[in-house]
């Protein structure tokens, strides 16, 4: 499969939009080629292959140290240009007062553990006297009307490895309000809701949300408790639930139909105050929720539950097509980063393909949308080769007069690359004959 380490002109202008974040230019050059080399590449390639492959050989650009430098060491933030991805997803979807953003937040799909992670992470356990394999995430996508984009995400360091990282320790819950949720700035007049499952539900955690002016949907487990409106009394929610009266909704999401019989009721929870409780059922299961909105429906309350799901689809096809799983770096910032670039690629992908695919089929449509940015490169590429050459010439100087416009470089003995002579870089496994069928 081919990469390429440029996008398509029409990403020029959107990736203009983060230069920004970056006050040195040199950081702003290796941004634009990690950019496009995350969306370009195979996703098999790891980070230090993505480096080699990005730097050129030529006097005077970058080599794959520089690409590293950017990760581990440069002078920028992950949490900055998140933030401009968020302004930049707002701003193409026209996100203005009266709307409502929804922020879903989540672990990451599947740790990493076994031999195929060895060097993931620099967690060095001196207890064990070994490095511990396997990082998790606190991830977390924004969902915009029917557009749902990756956001932020946070390495989670267990309590006794955080000497090693000169950081204090948070729990899940804090890394998500401190890190994640707190530094979200809307559009003025925008409304957040925040919905995450029962892992991450704390009292004081949702008050810290509302108090920003925020709402949360979250699930609720069956040992905690409530209490009924104006009671002294509390008990367990699922004895509480028991007594309601059920009726049957049904609700679609990610292009199914699912019905279950629910019950709602306004009650208060210690130390928060006045939440909906909604609980649900199907033949097997018994889940509850509860929302700091008192005014949603329990229908809408449950959509915003079966949203979340999606989340797992951006873990899924982000290590699928963008090589989410495959960084092999050691350094929590440069891992951090490197997933932002990650991030990033996935929200240009999907709003500058508006490929007509719901987000539950095919991955998100994600895949369809890359193979047309891709595609638009090459033909972007054949064209720029095109033009300098006399297309009325015999096939055989049409295809010397090609190849004069193009130099070959091998990096490694699995792939190579070309740089043709307008300056487009592209990447590709298995060099022989590659421009007899481009071009043919």
């Amino acid at each position: 499969m081919l990469g390429v380490s440029r996008l398509p002109p029409w990403a020029d202008q959107a990736l203009a939009t983060f230069e920004p974040v970056f006050s040195d230019s040199r950081n702003i050059d290796s941004f634009d080629g990690f950019v496009s080399a995350v969306i370009m590449t195979e996703s098999k390639w790891t980070v230090s292959e993505l480096a080699r492959g990005i730097s050129r050989p030529d006097e005077g650009a970058k080599s794959g140290r520089a690409y590293r430098y950017f990760l581990g060491r440069a002078d920028w933030s992950a949490t900055d240009l998140a933030q401009d991805h968020a302004d930049y997803a707002f701003d193409q979807l026209d996100v203005g007062a009266g709307d409502e953003v929804l922020l879903h937040v989540d672990d990451t799909h599947v740790g990493k553990t076994g031999d195929a992670t060895d060097g993931v992470a620099e967690l060095y356990n001196p207890a064990e006297g070994e490095t511990e394999l396997g990082n998790k995430f606190v991830t977390s996508c924004l969902q915009i009307g029917d557009a749902y984009l990756p956001y932020l995400a946070r390495m989670y360091i267990k309590e006794e490895l955080t000497s090693n990282f000169d950081k204090p320790f948070k729990k899940k819950t804090e890394i998500a309000v401190e890190e994640i949720i707190s530094p979200l700035q809307l559009p003025a007049g925008v409304a957040l809701t925040v919905v995450f499952d029962s892992a991450y539900y704390g009292g004081d955690k949702v008050r810290d949300i509302q108090n920003q002016g925020h709402n949360v949907v979250c699930r609720y487990k069956s040992s905690f408790h409530v209490s009924p409106m104006e009671a002294v009394w509390s008990e367990r929610v699922d004895v509480f639930a028991s007594t309601l009266e059920y009726e049957d909704i049904t609700i679609t999401v990610r292009g199914r139909e699912k019905t279950y019989s629910v019950a709602s009721e306004i009650v208060e929870i210690d130390g928060l105050g006045r939440v909906k409780l909604v609980t649900s059922r199907t033949d097997d299961v018994t889940r509850h929720y509860i929302s700091t909105d008192l005014g949603r429906s329990a229908a809408e309350i449950l959509e915003l539950v079966e949203h979340r799901w999606n989340i797992e689809t951006v873990h899924e096809e982000s290590n699928k097509q963008f090589g989410f799983k495959q960084y092999e770096l050691q350094r929590k910032q440069g891992i951090e980063r490197y997933i932002q670039l990650v991030f990033l690629a996935w929200t240009l992908i999907t709003l500058n393909e508006q490929a007509d695919v719901g987000f539950w089929e095919d991955g998100g449509g994600l895949s369809v949308r890359l193979n047309h940015a891709q595609n638009d490169f090459l033909f972007e590429t054949v064209f720029e080769i095109i033009v300098e050459v006399d297309l009325s010439l015999p096939r055989a100087e049409l295809r010397e007069a090609v190849r004069e416009r193009v130099d070959f470089y091998s990096w490694s003995s699995s792939a190579n690359f070309f740089i043709t002579s307008c300056g487009y870089y592209v990447l590709f496994k298995e060099q022989d004959g590659f421009i007899e069928r481009l071009f043919r």
